[in-house]
């Protein structure tokens, strides 16, 4: 966990029991309390909640809560929003696990912290506030972001980010390995085990719409 993770989750618990009450904020680590919603899906998908072994099947509506792991089969895509706005596409074969999200709407401030262990996810979230945090984390890289719009492709030894919009900052995962690179739009990175993040270079046509393809829901 990144200190700034580590702050910004200390400060929004904080809010949590500060302003739990109508009208202030809604406390996304109280028990049963929803982060997201599945608004789209194609195909199958399930998830293992974090208090459970075996996995449930996925519906349009179904919610979502923290420390849920969800997977897309073969053929399949998802679409989630969650409670601070922001919408996830999940590619198939994908697993993606939520690991956390506080929300503090009187404040606009968020905390959000997702994890990819293996697929392709797209994402789309609105510009952050001071002591915000909004990261994404994968088997070899650390995706972190201000509000901006990416993709990013987990294998088990690489991964691969695609900026849409905005600017993203990407490291490596192990906290020892030395270096981020800052991603602009259209411009991409694959991250290996082990090694820093190298240059980022601006994607052809063919492969920066093979992944926007394939985090679509038709």
């Amino acid at each position: 966990m990144t200190s700034t993770f580590k702050f910004a989750r200390l400060l929004l618990v904080f809010a949590t029991l500060c302003l739990a009450m109508p009208g202030g904020m809604a406390p996304a680590l109280a028990q049963g309390v929803a982060v997201g919603t599945v608004t789209d899906l194609v195909g199958e998908a399930m998830v293992t909640r974090h208090d459970a072994t075996e996995p449930q099947a996925l519906t349009v509506g179904a919610e979502l809560f923290e420390g849920d792991r969800i997977h897309t089969e073969a053929g399949a895509r998802l679409r989630l929003r969650l409670r601070d706005g922001s919408v996830l596409t999940c590619g198939e074969a994908t697993d993606l696990v939520l690991d956390w999200v506080l929300y503090a709407p009187e404040q606009d401030s968020r905390s959000v912290l997702l994890r990819v262990p293996l697929g392709i996810v797209r994402v789309l979230t609105e510009l952050l506030v001071p002591h915000s945090s909004y990261e994404m984390h994968t088997n070899t890289a650390v995706i972190s972001v201000r509000g901006s719009e990416w993709i990013a492709e987990a294998q088990g030894d690489a991964t691969a980010v695609l900026s849409l919009e905005g600017e993203i900052d990407v490291r490596n995962a192990d906290a020892d390995v030395p270096g981020v690179v800052a991603l602009g739009p259209g411009e991409g990175v694959t991250v290996e085990a082990g090694a820093p993040p190298p240059a980022p270079t601006v994607w052809g046509d063919a492969r920066r719409n093979s992944f926007i393809e394939r985090t679509a829901v038709p």
